[in-house]
């Protein structure tokens, strides 16, 4: 708890849509880094969360010596204002954006200033990097 307070994570919803969470382990909150809000209703959010929000007390008290946080459920909320994309498939690189942005506070420009044209540019930086990792090494 001391070195790490947040981990960022991607989840998958009903298999067709990917969020970001930002967990918050010495806050007990999780936010919901969601490009397409409309898409789940509230309900829906705490169905597929409730699991993890109430198993993180147990592990945190489980893996981390002297911890005085008491075994009550997380606590969630989606991020509200930020960009919105209903184009399919590119709610994978934009929830990884969408972490990336929070974990360095929201800089410029910001989840909420995101465009399209945007989204399709960090998708090829993706792509290529992606293939320098995995794809140029196996040759070698």
């Amino acid at each position: 708890m001391k070195e790490v307070q947040k981990v960022y994570t991607p989840m998958i919803w009903a298999d067709r849509h990917w969020v970001g969470l930002a967990i918050d382990f010495r806050a007990g909150h999780v936010d919901i880094l969601d490009l397409l809000p409309s898409l789940y209703d509230e309900e829906d959010v705490q169905r597929f969360l409730r699991p993890i929000l109430q198993m993180l007390p147990y592990l945190i008290r489980y893996l981390v010596k002297n911890n005085s946080r008491d075994l009550s459920p997380f606590t969630c909320q989606r991020r509200t204002g930020t960009y919105e994309n209903t184009r399919s498939g590119d709610c994978g690189p934009v929830c990884a954006k969408f972490m990336e942005l929070h974990l360095f506070g929201d800089p410029y420009p910001h989840m909420s200033g995101l465009t399209d044209g945007m989204v399709d540019k960090f998708r090829q930086q993706y792509a290529m990097e992606a293939y320098k990792t995995i794809v140029l090494p196996s040759y070698y």
